[in-house]
């Protein structure tokens, strides 16, 4: 583990870490055991995807934080402009939706699973029930996000311009209408004694799978600067998508049954079924080459945003933020990716159909193939969309009540309207997060509300160094009474050095 700091501060922090390091040996030993098991298990992901490296893909709570660094400007990229690092590099993170099963079955590759479904067709039926949505009712939203090698460079006095670049891989599993019996069907299966018969029926269900690689340029600006007063930051991330794969399914309507097949399974029956699906390309491995192939989708988009912070705090530590509000806005994700011609779409209908477990594992397993077999290939068209990013504005206050004590509030509205699959869904989201932070340590507790959620949720993340780790709904995690049963959860590592001159 390599940690860089020029401040000072690191030198502190090492010299503690040390201390502790005399005081409780086995039970460090025995946590960086488990950290350094964790770190290879995704470095051995991140080889073999070969990759090089919407919705709120945000690290809630981390997202306020004056020392995120990169990983804040996919929030708002002028946020880095003034920034107290010399330079920022984040060397991989991750954040996706998982529910408390994960944590039973520990099956690690299983948090990449909403984008490995374009590219691997083995057991993804048995990952994809480890993944947790983040909304009630009757909408789906689970996420995975990759964050790979970024960083960023500051330039002149106070590191006025700060030039930085983004690459980071983004997988949703995004339904609309979902019919409880469908959802529980897969989720507890057709053959562990869970199932009850039920019968009724249902409209306008979709399902949709789309991932995607963003590879981005940011520039970040300080135009103003009165010390003590004001300070006035700009900026914009320019950003190449390049389209792994999109498939969606849509039951326009149906009446269903589930019954008992056997004395140890059921079978759901599908009546009087208009369905639609369709998909930009199968299952295929993934390449370094399949991000600039003509043969995938591409595409465009840009963040803009701009930050203003006010007053300071008199007798303030010179290495930490020294302001006492700041209030930023910016529009994320405004654009859209197109695919080449080749995929396929079909429509139909049928009077009846009737699925089994081993039919819903085939779907989960390679949705393509699934749909193929169930609802046939007859008369294909062209597949047609084009698909539009989840373009919202991100709204944030951030005071300061204390020395290194902020409250944040946070507000992300969507700004597109349209439906699956050619829009990405974004819930609106407020979250209200205290704050402790310092340049070694740091934790935050967002309480958030998810439209579409009947109670809030609440979270928290710690740093240390270089590591952080957060949750936005731990309560999900360690009850299956809490609801939503999603909670987004990441990771990351990252490295810096400070300024060689602190801003006074």
């Amino acid at each position: 583990m390599v940690f860089v700091s020029l401040g000072g501060q690191s030198t502190k922090f090492l010299t503690n870490f040390g201390e502790i390091l005399m005081v409780y040996p086995s039970l460090i030993m025995k946590q960086l055991g488990s950290f350094l098991t964790t770190i290879l298990v995704f470095w051995g992901l991140f080889m073999f995807y070969g990759i090089p490296s919407a919705w709120a893909q945000e690290f809630i709570g981390q997202h306020s934080s004056n020392y995120a660094g990169i990983n804040r400007a996919t929030f708002n990229p002028s946020s880095i402009a003034g920034t107290r690092y010399r330079y920022h590099i984040n060397l991989v993170s991750f954040n996706t939706t998982v529910n408390n099963r994960y944590f039973k079955y520990f099956r690690s590759d299983a948090l990449f699973h909403p984008f490995r479904n374009a590219y691997a067709e083995s057991d993804m039926y048995g990952k994809s029930k480890l993944t947790g949505t983040l909304t009630q009712g009757d909408n789906v939203n689970v996420l995975a996000e990759l964050r790979t090698p970024s960083g960023y460079v500051g330039v002149g006095k106070h590191n006025w311009l700060v030039v930085g670049f983004q690459t980071r891989l983004r997988g949703f599993v995004q339904g609309t209408g979902v019919p409880s019996a469908i959802f529980d069907a897969y989720k507890y299966r057709l053959d562990d004694g869970l199932t009850t018969a039920s019968t009724g029926s249902f409209t306008n269900f979709t399902m949709n799978q789309h991932s995607y690689f963003e590879t981005g340029l940011t520039f970040a600006a300080m135009p103003l600067r009165l010390d003590g007063l004001i300070r006035l930051k700009v900026g914009a991330t320019i950003k190449r998508l390049s389209g792994a794969r999109n498939v969606y399914l849509t039951i326009k309507n149906a009446n269903y049954q589930v019954k008992p097949l056997n004395a140890t399974e059921y079978v759901m029956e599908l009546g009087n079924v208009s369905y639609e699906y369709g998909y930009t390309q199968p299952v295929q491995a993934f390449s370094l080459g399949s991000l600039f192939s003509s043969d995938y989708g591409s595409g465009a988009a840009v963040d803009l945003g701009a930050t203003v912070e006010i007053g300071r705090i008199r007798q303030h530590a010179e290495n930490q933020a020294n302001y006492i509000a700041r209030i930023g806005v910016a529009l994320t994700d405004a654009g859209k990716l197109t695919y080449a011609a080749g995929g396929k779409q079909y429509s139909g209908s049928a009077n009846k159909l009737s699925i089994t477990q081993n039919q819903l594992i085939d779907i989960g397993n390679n949705a393509v193939k699934g749909l193929e077999t169930i609802l046939g290939t007859a008369k294909p068209t062209d597949y047609a969309y084009t698909t539009t990013l989840p373009r919202t504005l991100n709204i944030d206050a951030d005071v300061q009540l204390a020395k290194a004590f902020f409250v944040n509030a946070t507000w992300i509205k969507p700004t597109n309207v349209g439906t699956l699959p050619a829009h990405l869904a974004q819930p609106q989201v407020f979250s209200l997060t205290p704050r402790f932070e310092g340049e070694d340590v740091e934790f935050t507790l967002p309480v958030t509300w998810w439209e579409g959620n009947d109670k809030p949720t609440i979270g928290f993340s710690v740093r240390f160094g270089p590591a952080y780790i957060g949750f936005s709904n731990f309560g999900a995690l360690a009850s299956k009474a809490v609801q939503p049963r999603g909670s987004l959860a990441y990771f990351g590592i990252q490295l810096w050095g400070l300024n060689d001159k602190k801003d006074k």
